[in-house]
């Protein structure tokens, strides 16, 4: 399945006619699984104690929209009998609409905050045990979302569902060099604040990025209060390690 829209549309076929934000698998998890495992029958299969998103020929696939922490007993039991896949999504693009409680549209307008994969570094911060080991591969897949809310009253919302609209990019990473191919050209010696306004990212997400990179064997720091930090290994000459680029079909 080449399309990602294919994929939100199988996604559509499973919710079916019962609306937005009623499935425990919400939409964007669920294009994802399909985009990623496209035969049905592959997904929620049991592998040991644990059940997994999609077991395929080439491994299981785990798709965590958000809290990547969570996956961490299903990694220790998959990974000894697999390859694993982790699929994390990155919204780069966001429609925050509001409904009402019958799902008519009260509001809709374009987030200001755009996810990168260097803020997605603050979840894979949690698998910093688990990004050396063999046979573990983190897919940060950029998309563009629409996220429904319904107002339950006059100040209080409930989010219900996020449900992708587009596929824009895909990173793979599998090894140290294809984290090191994510980063732009960089000073030989830099403080944390010094990468997050490179990276243009909040200060603690830097701090955890580099703290990811130290465990990967990338990056070293020295000092105690406010660290200098460098690069252990050259930045490659272009960043195409680990990436595939393209555009889906809304």
């Amino acid at each position: 399945m080449d399309d990602f829209a294919a994929a939100i549309e199988a996604a559509a076929r499973d919710v079916g006619c019962k609306g937005i934000g009623t499935l425990g698998e919400k939409s964007l998890h669920l294009a994802l699984k399909y985009y990623f495992a496209p035969d049905k029958a592959s997904h929620e299969q049991p592998l040991g104690q644990f059940v997994a998103d999609a077991v395929t020929e080439d491994g299981v696939i785990e798709v965590q929209t958000r809290g990547l922490h969570r996956l961490k007993r299903k990694l220790d039991a998959f990974l000894p009998l697999c390859p694993v896949t982790v699929v994390h999504p990155v919204a780069e693009e966001k429609l925050l609409v509001r409904v009402d409680e019958n799902g008519a549209v009260l509001s809709q307008r374009k987030s200001p905050k755009h996810e990168t994969v260097f803020t997605a570094m603050r979840e894979l911060y949690a698998l910093r045990d688990y990004v050396t080991r063999p046979g573990l591969c983190v897919c940060l897949a950029g998309v563009k979302l629409t996220e429904y809310s319904v107002q339950a009253g006059k100040s209080k919302r409930v989010k219900l569902d996020r449900v992708p609209t587009a596929l824009t990019q895909i990173r793979m990473l599998a090894s140290p060099a294809d984290y090191l191919a994510l980063l732009p050209p960089m000073p030989e010696q830099f403080t944390a604040a010094e990468c997050a306004k490179l990276l243009h990212i909040p200060l603690p997400h830097a701090r955890m990025l580099l703290g990811l990179y130290a465990r990967l064997g990338l990056a070293e720091g020295e000092g105690s209060r406010t660290k200098t930090w460098r690069l252990l290994r050259p930045l490659p000459a272009d960043d195409s390690t680990g990436r595939r680029d393209f555009h889906a079909e809304q």
